[in-house]
């Protein structure tokens, strides 16, 4: 294909990216790399190659890469709410808040729809006790585009959770914690609904469950669970 269409830039970019896929797939980060950049060199509008390199320095640790990489691919084309969802995600990961909360702003900006990005953004605003409102409405959003999905219930309970709504909060943990049972921070999202809640012996279980599954679990959520812990043991 390469051969026979030499001034077709498009045809040998698409044919570069799915060289590269097949690389990654195998593992072969070098060629996978090469071939996506050659993709690019080829025909810089598309958008695909930018996101092959974007996964491939995200899973070697390379965020700061995988940045560039998604920057790279809105430079070419603005409008795309994924991408912006995916620096969010980068962002996010490394504590750069504001810088997340930009890109998910602006994918909701094309889509007032898009879920993934309403549920981030409503869980970082929710966690950093900023507006709970635009965080409810964000949540609610989110959840009524993926009703199934546990990330969402978690997130929405945690809304309910700082806006003093425990009963409702309960009920989206549990309903998450039926979907994934071993999710450490949603077994400490309902420990602490439930110690608020004044349910002593379920909190007790539930936090010490996420302690157990301490490998999902945040060092700032398991100083607090271990605080509570020994709060509710010496009030026995």
């Amino acid at each position: 294909m390469l051969a026979r269409n030499p001034d077709a830039p498009m045809v040998q970019a698409a044919v570069w990216d799915l060289k590269g896929r097949v690389f990654a797939f195998q593992q072969k980060d070098v060629e996978a790399v090469q071939a996506f950049e050659t993709a690019i060199e080829r025909a810089p509008q598309f958008m695909q190659p930018y996101f092959g390199l974007a996964r491939i320095y995200t899973r070697r640790g390379e965020q700061d890469k995988a940045i560039r990489q998604y920057e790279a691919a809105l430079e070419r084309e603005p409008n795309q709410p994924g991408v912006h969802f995916m620096l969010g995600t980068l962002f996010q990961g490394q504590a750069r808040m504001e810088e997340a909360q930009k890109h998910y702003r602006a994918a909701l900006r094309i889509d007032g729809e898009f879920a993934p990005a309403a549920n981030n953004l409503a869980y970082l605003l929710a966690d950093e006790g900023q507006d709970l409102g635009e965080a409810l409405q964000l949540a609610q959003t989110a959840k009524r585009r993926l009703p199934d999905d546990p990330y969402v219930m978690d997130t929405l309970g945690w809304v309910y959770y700082k806006r003093g709504l425990y009963d409702s909060a309960i009920a989206e943990f549990s309903a998450s914690l039926e979907k994934m049972p071993d999710n450490a921070t949603v077994q400490y999202h309902l420990g602490m609904a439930l110690h608020q809640k004044g349910d002593a012996e379920r909190a007790r279980a539930a936090l010490e469950r996420a302690l157990a599954l301490d490998p999902g679990l945040a060092e700032a959520e398991a100083e607090e669970a271990r605080r509570v812990i020994e709060e509710l043991s010496a009030a026995r």
